[in-house]
């Protein structure tokens, strides 16, 4: 009888395993920085691993390029920061079920000068205090994840620095060094050198108010609905808080959105 229920069991696994290679790859929209980190190839192969469930890349890329794409495409699944544009994708009926699973950070960059002279072990706290006290231009380019952060850090550490708001998003690391002064950038294009200038620094902190959510949401049809749960899985959370980018094993460029201190049952 148990070797009967074993084969029984077998035997569903495969064929579970056949219609879903039938049905093709679960299409996916995700945000730049979590594939050229890496992590969304990790979070594939953990997902083929446990279902038997293959994920295909559709487009990747930023928001706009995301949002354009899902508007006219087949997508099983979208994942990008928190913003108005996945919420006017939900709000339109062509996704549902958001929800946030992972974060990543921004980090103080600025001048290699240090006008603000920021130590290398300074908290948070203490650098935003020099930038302030130095004087030294805070240059914010228009990105609204930058606004978003330069308004959660203004408002907990009641930091005033001397702003300066860029019209355009181009060149600003330019900016910065014309100014001689610092700036908010993302961990991981930061690390990627996706925008690169030899005269700019970084100075990396882990604190809650440079943190950004990703939420996630899935299409109508419902077929992404087990890799929309495993996001939140303590096998991925627990991927998540322990992920690196080859060459910066020392900065933790995505946080957990779960406590994965409790096992799953």
């Amino acid at each position: 009888m148990k070797s009967f229920f074993i084969k029984a069991l077998i035997t569903l696994l495969c064929v579970t395993t056949f219609l879903h290679a039938k049905e093709g790859p679960l299409k996916v929209a995700v945000i730049g920085g979590i594939v050229a980190s890496g992590m969304w190839d990790k979070i594939a192969d953990a997902f083929e691993k446990r279902y038997g469930i293959k994920t295909e890349i559709a487009v990747s890329g930023n928001k706009k390029i995301l949002d354009a794409y899902v508007r006219k495409n087949s997508v099983d699944l979208v994942t990008m920061h928190s913003s108005d544009t996945i919420s006017n994708l939900v709000a339109d009926g062509l996704f549902e079920d958001l929800i946030p699973w992972v974060r990543n950070a921004q980090m103080i960059v600025g001048v290699r000068t240090n006008p603000a002279a920021i130590e290398p072990d300074d908290t948070l706290t203490e650098a935003l205090k020099k930038i302030q006290q130095s004087k030294a231009s805070f240059v914010i380019h228009p990105s609204g994840g930058t606004f978003e952060v330069f308004h959660a850090v203004k408002e907990r550490y009641n930091f005033t620095p001397n702003t300066i708001f860029l019209k355009r998003k181009g060149g600003f690391f330019k900016e910065v060094v014309a100014k001689d002064g610092y700036t908010l950038f993302g961990v991981i294009p930061f690390l990627l050198k996706k925008h690169h200038n030899p005269m700019i620094k970084g100075y990396y902190r882990e604190d809650e108010s440079l943190k950004r959510p990703y939420l996630a949401a899935i299409a109508k049809n419902k077929k992404a609905k087990k890799l929309l749960e495993f996001l939140t899985s303590n096998e991925i959370q627990n991927i998540i808080s322990s992920y690196r980018i080859d060459g910066f094993e020392k900065y933790p460029v995505f946080f957990a959105v779960k406590n994965t201190d409790k096992k799953e049952k």
